[in-house]
Order: structure tokens, then sequence, then C-alpha cells
């Protein structure tokens, strides 16, 4: 992932008092029952620590690195403003205290510390994601060697994936304009590298996306563009009080719905997400999800996000996914399928890690607002149901051959006896 350069983007200007009251999704920690079920590690920092909730977990090199990018861009703001950075990010810390709500927040912090610790953070996340220049060069490289030891992938997954480690765009903005002297949205700079690391890790296609008109912080920015774009079509048949049970796994689609298990491939040219599962005419086409070591921390991450949402696409799909893939036979045909495609130990380990990405997650899986997939579950429920489905299921994959032999053998007999007698008759007629 590179960094977007300073172009021109299409000039808008961003209230930043407006933004920070529509502040849509506070930025919370992760509810108390998930962390009992899963390890922390899920939802913590490992090296960068961004916001006041993690702030404990952050190391010399990480401190230096910060204080070297607010240095940076207070030169590179002077060159635009009268005072460069002094005094815009203790105008906004009340604003920005009321974004974090989860327990006591900054602690013991003054309002002039939480306001350095922002303004660090904020100049630190610019710099990894927009190209900054100024007059006098390109911001420092790294002189820590314990900073060249860390993976990058580490970095964005703290920067970018985990709920509790988030800053307010609208601070982001505020650096922005007097960084640039300008007016242009932060959001535009930001949004390309997103897409482009989503993109590379499959969770959405190549085609761009436009930036969202507003979002709260990284995260919100991911969900935004982790959409379904194929809707299932709502069931005519369908009753409204109609009851959504658990999703069967996927060999038991295959045999008791006559499912095919299909891969739906990314179009350069069309919009689509990982999210973007259809059954059509017997077929279930799946995107494909490539399993990485940070796949479930993205995946936990964004659910814990869509608690304080109406809207659940990400919570709907995981479910779907968790339960379709519960067992290593099950993992073992979404991998041969091309669905499923791990870098594990085993098709057993990432079946378990299947099984246990929903624990203690909870959402109402009958309301279609929340849940995208729920026609779908009726759809599959309906063939399943089926005696002619149910047979062509287990006559095409039951496995059982000696049977499916012998089932085969009969059928030619009966053939030969029908044909014989048919002769036998019309011979016998002349």
């Amino acid at each position: 992932m590179q960094h977007s350069k300073m172009l021109s983007p299409t000039p808008t200007r961003w209230d930043c008092q407006k933004e920070a009251d529509m502040g849509s999704v506070p930025i919370t920690k992760v509810r108390a029952q998930l962390r009992r079920v899963i390890d922390d590690d899920s939802y913590t920092p490992h090296c960068v620590p961004i916001g006041p909730y993690h702030q404990s977990r952050s190391s010399q090199w990480i401190d230096k690195r910060k204080q070297c990018s607010a240095g940076f861009l207070q030169s590179l703001s002077e060159e635009h403003t009268v005072g460069g950075l002094t005094g815009v990010m203790e105008k906004l810390e009340p604003l920005a205290r009321e974004c974090y709500t989860s327990g006591d927040g900054f602690g013991n912090m003054t309002p002039e510390q939480s306001a350095s610790m922002l303004l660090h953070d904020a100049c630190y996340l610019l710099l990894f994601f927009v190209g900054y220049v100024s007059g006098n060069g390109a911001p420092p490289a790294p002189a820590d060697d314990d900073e060249r030891l860390v993976n990058r992938n580490t970095l964005v997954r703290d920067t970018v994936f985990l709920l509790e480690n988030q800053i307010p765009f609208f601070l982001l903005q505020a650096i922005h304009e007097r960084v640039t002297g300008g007016t242009t949205s932060v959001l535009d700079y930001m949004a390309m590298p997103i897409q482009e690391l989503l993109q590379m890790q499959l969770f959405i296609s190549r085609k761009p996306r436009q930036t969202p008109p507003t979002c709260s912080h990284l995260l919100h920015l991911v969900q935004a563009y982790l959409r379904p774009t194929l809707l299932p079509a709502e069931s005519t048949a369908l009753s409204s009080d109609a009851v959504t049970g658990r999703w069967r796994r996927a060999v038991e689609y295959r045999r008791y719905a006559n499912v095919q298990l299909m891969r739906r491939v990314y179009q350069d040219d069309v919009e689509s997400s990982v999210l973007d599962v259809q059954l059509e005419r017997g077929r279930l086409w799946i995107p494909r999800l490539r399993i990485t070591s940070n796949t479930w921390t993205i995946l936990r991450n964004l659910m814990a996000l869509e608690e304080q949402a109406h809207r659940r696409p990400v919570t709907a799909y995981c479910l779907f996914m968790s339960q379709l893939a519960c067992t290593a036979e099950d993992v073992q045909l979404l991998r041969r399928a091309g669905i499923v495609d791990h870098f594990l130990g085993n098709d057993e380990q990432v079946s378990k890690d299947f099984a246990g990405l929903c624990n203690r997650v909870v959402m109402e899986v009958d309301d279609l607002e929340r849940n995208y997939l729920k026609p779908m579950w009726h759809q599959l429920e309906k063939r399943c149901d089926s005696r002619a489905q149910r047979f062509m299921g287990w006559f095409r994959h039951g496995h059982n051959w000696e049977i499916t032999a012998a089932f085969l053998v009969a059928l030619i007999v009966i053939a030969c006896q029908l044909t014989q007698t048919f002769y036998a008759i019309t011979g016998g007629g002349r």
C-alpha cells in the first residue's frame, strides 16, 4: 500500500464542528462478553496505540516517531498558516473527548495532555497514509532500528482495523487544512489507500469506489466500502413472521439441498465485495475469502463496530460463514471450490476459527434490515425440505457408491425388461 500523493482532489469544505456534532459512530470499547470469549489480542494494538484507550501500550520508538511526525507537519503548516498547528488540538479537545464514550476514556489526563496525545497520534496517522511534501523535502525516514523490524502489516492492523484504536476524522481534517492551507477533504486522500488495502486482501473488487460523503474514523471507512452490492431478493411467499434459524453446514447444503457451491469471481469493472453471496438456480455463489493471520481480527472488529449500527451486513456474513464452515470437512469442500483460501496450518484449525468467530455475537436474524441474508436462508431451507432436491443431492453427493451402483444396475435391468416386454407384445401382435 502506497501513500496517497498530494494531488488535487475535488475541493470540499469540511466544517470540523459540524462533523464532530454529526459523530454518528462513537469510538467505544468492545463489550466485555466478547473479550471473555476471545483473547484481547483481537482488539489490542501490537505496536501503535492510537487514542486514549491503549496509551499504556506505547513504546519509546513509537513515541519518538509520533514526535517526529508532529514536528514535520508543524514546520509544513507554518508555510501556509501563521502559528502552524499551535492551538488547533486544544480547541477541538473537548469535542474529541465526547467521541470516546467507554469507561473513563481519557482517565486522569489533563486537557493539555490529551490534546498533545491526540496531536501526535493524528500527525503520525496522516503521514502514514498521505504523502505530504514540503519545500524542504520529504518527511524524515525512520532512524530507529526497532521500527524497521516492525512488519508493515502490523502497523496497518493497528491503525486501521481496531475499533478501540481510532481517532476522529475531524481532528485529521483540522490538521490537514493547516498543513495544506486549503479546504480539501482529508477523506479524499485517505480513501484511496484504504481501497487499495481492501482490494489487495480480496475484500472488494478492483473497481474504484466513490469516497463516502462522511466517515467518523478509519474503521468506519472500511465498513463503508465493505457493503453487499447484490442484495438477495425477498421471496414473495416469505411470511413476515417466518422464523430464521441456524445455517446448515456446507456438506449438508450440497447433499440435502442439491446445491453446488461456486466461487464468485470479481469483475474489474463491477463493484463487488466479499459479502456478495447469492443463490441462483441451485448454485450458491460465494466470493473467495482469503484467510490470513489478520482476517479474524478484521472481521471481529467490524462486527463490534456494527453493534452500534442498525444494518449489520458483516455480522450477517460472519454468522453465515461461521456455521457453513464449522468442520474440517466443510472447509475442505469450500477450499476445493476456491471459496476459502487459507495459509494456516490445516483445515481443522481453520474450521475451529470459523466456529468460534461469532461466539457471544448477538443479532436479530429475523430482521431483514439487519440480516440481509435472511431470504437466502429460507430459500435454502425450502430446497432442503424438497424431496426431489434431497434425492438428487443424495444421488449426486451421497458418497454411498455401493447403493448408487446397485441403483443404476437396477435401472438398467428394469429398462431391459421393459424393452423385452415391449418387443414381445408387439411381435405377438403381428
